[in-house]
């Protein structure tokens, strides 16, 4: 590929931002990183200028401040690396469309994917399966729908990174009508709308499937993806800490209805959606899309399709072709949050060496760029102090040597 001079600016760090710089700078591609505080992918050799602006991502006039008051950046591709930044980004997008390139959907199709409450209104709209919800306007309707439900049930944020901010969570699960109410009223003290959905049974990481992709102004797919979760952190609820890729046949249900779906929503950019089967009926069922790329966006690149350059050539109008094969059996990995999901569930370890078996992505860990990874390691370490980490050694050491000796 010919070197691009066009700058790319990511907005947000974490393991999505790196991604971002890597699989952009390692084609030549100039990358800016924005955060709202210190982050590991400024330790990155592909992030060529760093830019710290506190509440960038939840003030729209502090972005358009930034975007607009420093002119060497104009001409820019902007990628968001969280909802927020992609929220704030649709917002400015007719604003900035002479200045920048903006690969996000409009302001209302990333405020439909966001906000819970209106994503499984739109659901509803468009007959796409997914997880019985309901959404309660007041306590009086909490009380009246309570006895009705079907325990348990996930007490779901509309606003998921500010319920996360307040409680380290992506929701509460209650196991009766007095934790539904309690749940309900400890979210509305806190300001924050809630609505309340059926937990489909069976383990997250056996029936959660992953489908990501490329959409070009015309709502066209110019590449896609599917994945399958092998393991998660926090085991309930939590994120993806082990993945594979899979062919699309595989859930091709499931790639037809969120093609069809982003479609009717004239969607344009990267996305990601996750879907669940559900054991009691065999049914996909659609629990969210993120409106940007996931944050293993490594995976796809290794297997040969990098939706993050995809992206950028697309918006500065480099001619790019559709990919529709990719490698299958590739995985990747976030090491110290798939050491404790393997510790917590006491898997076996012949389970868990095969599990690992050709992953060939990581977290934090690059060989081409390393600082990273190094330093996000120093920090895991200082935060954990000896005797838990005694604790975790000899958890470890037992849990596998048991199960040896059986």
């Amino acid at each position: 590929m010919e070197k691009c001079e066009i700058p790319a600016i990511v907005f947000g760090g974490g393991i999505n931002g790196l991604g971002v710089a890597r699989n952009l700078g390692r084609h030549g591609v100039p990358v800016y990183c924005v955060v709202e505080s210190k982050e590991y992918v400024k330790y990155s050799r592909f992030c060529k200028k760093y830019f710290i602006v506190p509440n960038i991502q939840r003030s729209t006039s502090i972005l358009r401040r930034f975007l607009k008051g420093n002119k060497e950046l104009e001409g820019s591709v902007l990628f968001p690396a969280g909802d927020l930044y992609a929220l704030r980004l649709s917002e400015l997008k007719e604003e900035l469309d002479n200045s920048y390139y903006i690969p996000v959907p409009s302001y209302e199709v990333v405020r439909t994917l966001a906000d819970k409450k209106e994503f499984y209104h739109s659901l509803s709209k468009f007959n796409v399966p997914h997880p019985i919800t309901y959404f309660p306007e007041s306590p009086q309707d909490v009380r009246r729908i309570s006895s009705k439900l079907k325990y348990p049930i996930f007490v779901k944020p509309c606003n998921s990174l500010e319920f996360w901010a307040k409680f380290r969570s992506k929701g509460f699960v209650a196991n009766s009508a007095n934790e539904l109410m309690k749940y309900y009223f400890l979210a509305l003290e806190h300001e924050i709308e809630v609505i309340f959905q059926e937990v489909i049974p069976g383990s997250a990481a056996k029936n959660i499937y992953g489908i990501e992709g490329y959409f070009d102004k015309n709502s066209d797919p110019k590449a896609v993806f599917a994945h399958y979760r092998l393991r998660g952190w926090p085991i309930v609820f939590g994120n993806t800490c082990l993945r594979e890729s899979i062919p699309i046949k595989d859930i091709i249900g499931p790639y037809e209805t969120t093609i069809r779906y982003l479609k009717l929503l004239k969607y344009h950019g990267l996305m990601e959606a996750e879907w669940k089967r559900d054991p009691r009926d065999g049914v996909f069922k659609l629990l969210e899309i993120n409106p940007r790329q996931s944050m293993q966006n490594y995976l796809p690149a290794r297997c040969g399709i990098n939706f993050i350059l995809i992206a950028y050539l697309d918006v500065i109008g480099k001619r790019i072709r559709n990919f529709d094969s990719y490698e299958i059996g590739v995985k990747w990995m976030d090491f110290f949050n798939n050491l404790t999901s393997v510790m917590k569930t006491r898997t076996p370890l012949k389970e868990f060496i095969s599990s690992i078996k050709n992953v060939r992505e990581f977290s934090y860990f690059a060989i081409d760029d390393l600082l990273p990874w190094i330093m996000s390691s120093l920090e895991t370490f200082k935060g954990t102090t000896f005797k838990t980490a005694k604790k975790l050694i000899e958890k470890f050491r037992t849990t596998f040597y048991d199960q040896r000796s059986n």
